[in-house]
């Protein structure tokens, strides 16, 4: 029997579509993305969340003169689907991207990945189109648990105060990775609970029109009921007109409410109320584990892994210092789960602060606690933490606050893309004054720096540590700060390395090359590498960073400055932004590999006698 989702080529196809053949297509877009995340990874429990919002905002919209906007992109994988894309290559790097990406496809408005923007980017798509004349209708999806980030609240506000036509669909499943947390997210749980208002209201206002005298004495009750109940009443106060809730599984009454908001000359925001995981029991049992997740197998669901890895380490350690650490608190920007948090969470109760969606809050509201006495620990992927640079500079450098930010996913990353490597923040914070930085080569060194960082440290530090584990215990002794290590003793060549190439260095080391271990990367221990060029006179320096403002760079320069003459080659990614892909995929294509590292120093030892 040949399926429905066979006979889809673009998203104006599912207009010609019955109700009921609907219901069958939301189910092969189902199965068809539970499999290819199975196989490959990725982001599960939204996309089966959104499947029918999917398909309800194709019915009302006219693609692609019309641009539907997601906002993160976690939700958008029915959408590729429709728009003929398939998911069987999904993140690899000869396959399709998880998130929303120009290149791919014209129905693709922009990139995505980090979550908030998309209103920003709606705004001045809306805006674009009245100065050049275009006729298109912009539409944005975007999650409950991104209104918690500043930009979406600053967007918001500027959508209100143009007052042209723009249709923000909310999907609020009441998740971002784990359970939304603040004010914006209350709210919504406020309007949900009154599911049924808005058809109420139509009906009642219906009825009472047909009597003026009655109807003009019921809108004062009328409007108090609503702000009782209704998320409506803070949209509404910023000039945005609000619908809903609506239910994100009944696909007739979102194309109906869909089509007539985009018939309103005015920004409107309907408020669609969906399952997480929908359709894959284990999802909805527990969608934060099933948010982005590694392949794993359909039937049996995601077993536990058993294994260490840094996460796992950080948030070990951070219990074992909150034991004996009264005045210690640890903040997340909505990354309890991911950053190893959740015993933490549960454990320390009154000082554990998820924020949100909401990095530069996070490092500025760590920087209060630090002027209160209290030692923030500032728990962060790398990729996020760009969103906080100013607040680090401004409110933790300058003043010299001790606060230490723990820097996960540091590094390349697979499969999530340009938006979520971890390649530019040894660059970015190396240049902010009074900030220190911190690499530890295998899962024994997080621990020891995370201690020194808490309980010695005077100052702004950051320990920055990759995705995943490091089987191997480099035997490093006792950290102290600017002081680095050298693993094995040679004559012939200097490799210096921090972090995850350290392991790479070790592995593609001949017999009487030097390994150097630097640990600490701000300061560096510059004394260390002096003592053994003298000996070796080249050097080989490694790091999982861009090459551009790296640690390398800055050394080499620091050398020359100080009238050192060497030969050095610097092994790092080049100027631009990393693909999905695969970890192996990556590691052989940018040369990390044993057998490639080592083939390209052998033949820059032979170009260099």
């Amino acid at each position: 029997m040949d399926r429905i989702l066979d006979t889809i080529k673009k998203p104006n196809d599912v207009k010609k579509l019955t109700y009921t053949q609907l219901e069958i297509l939301a189910n092969e877009l189902r199965e068809k993305i539970m499999t290819a995340v199975a196989e490959n990874g990725g982001h599960l429990a939204s996309n089966l969340g959104a499947v029918e919002l999917t398909l309800a905002a194709c019915r009302a919209l006219d693609q692609p003169k019309d641009k539907l906007i997601w906002d993160v992109g976690h939700q958008s994988y029915a959408y590729k689907l429709l728009t003929g894309r398939s998911l069987e290559k999904l993140r690899h790097i000869d396959g399709i991207s998880g998130f929303c990406c120009p290149e791919e496809s014209e129905y693709d408005f922009s990139v995505t990945g980090h979550s908030s923007a998309s209103l920003s980017t709606a705004i001045g798509a809306v805006v674009a189109n009245e100065i050049t004349g275009g006729d298109g209708r912009i539409c944005v999806v975007i999650g409950d648990g991104a209104l918690t980030g500043g930009l979406a609240m600053e967007a918001i506000d500027h959508i209100g105060h143009l007052g042209k036509p723009l249709l923000i669909i909310l999907n609020d499943n009441e998740m971002s990775i784990t359970k939304n947390v603040g004010g914006i997210s209350h709210a919504l749980t406020r309007a949900r609970s009154g599911l049924g208002y808005r058809k109420m209201k139509d009906k009642v206002e219906a009825k009472l029109k047909k009597f003026p005298g009655l109807y003009s004495a019921t809108r004062f009750v009328k409007e108090h009921i609503k702000y009782a109940v209704s998320a409506g009443t803070f949209f509404e106060s910023v000039d945005v007109t609000y619908l809903g809730p609506v239910n994100g599984h009944n696909i007739p009454e979102m194309e109906e409410i869909f089509k007539r908001a985009l018939t309103m000359d005015e920004p409107v925001l309907v408020h669609v109320v969906t399952q997480k995981g929908k359709g894959y029991s284990y999802a909805e049992t527990a969608p934060e584990k099933y948010h982005g997740v590694s392949p794993f197998e359909l039937e049996a669901g995601i077993k536990e892994n058993m294994g260490s890895s840094y996460s796992a380490v950080f948030g070990e350690t951070m219990c074992a210092l909150a034991d004996e650490i009264p005045n210690l608190a640890v903040v997340t920007p909505s990354m309890t789960l991911g950053s190893g948090l959740m015993d933490f969470s549960r454990k320390y109760v009154d000082r554990f602060f998820d924020v949100g969606i909401a990095e530069g809050h996070a490092v500025t509201f760590g920087a209060g606690l630090a002027l209160g006495g209290i030692v923030p620990v500032i728990s962060v992927y790398s990729s996020f933490l760009q969103r906080a640079y100013d607040n680090v500079i401004h409110d933790l450098a300058i003043s010299g606050l001790h606060a230490v930010l723990a820097i996960d996913r540091a590094g390349l990353v697979p499969g999530d893309g340009a938006t979520h490597q971890g390649v530019f923040d040894v660059a970015f914070l190396s240049a902010i004054p009074n900030v220190a930085i911190l690499a530890p080569s295998c899962l024994e060194e997080l621990k020891k720096m995370l201690v020194y960082a808490v309980k010695e440290h005077k100052g702004p530090i950051a320990v920055r540590y990759p995705r995943g584990s490091e089987s191997r215990s480099f035997d490093n002794g006792d950290f102290v700060l600017g002081r680095a290590k050298v693993l094995r003793q040679g004559t012939d060549l200097t490799i210096a390395a921090y972090g995850s190439m350290v392991g790479r260095a070790m592995d593609c080391a001949e017999k009487l090359d030097e390994v150097i271990d630097l640990r600490s990367v701000k300061p560096i221990d510059t004394a260390t590498i002096y003592k053994s060029l003298a000996k070796t006179g080249k050097l080989v320096f490694m790091e999982e960073v861009v090459r551009c403002g790296g640690i390398g760079e800055q050394l080499v320069t620091n050398l020359m400055l100080r009238g050192k003459v060497l030969r050095a080659k610097l092994i790092s990614l080049p100027d631009g932004f990393v693909p999905h892909a695969t970890m192996g995929e990556l590691e052989e294509c940018y040369g990390l590999t044993r057998e490639k590292l080592a083939a390209s120093i052998e033949e820059w030892m032979r170009d260099n006698g």
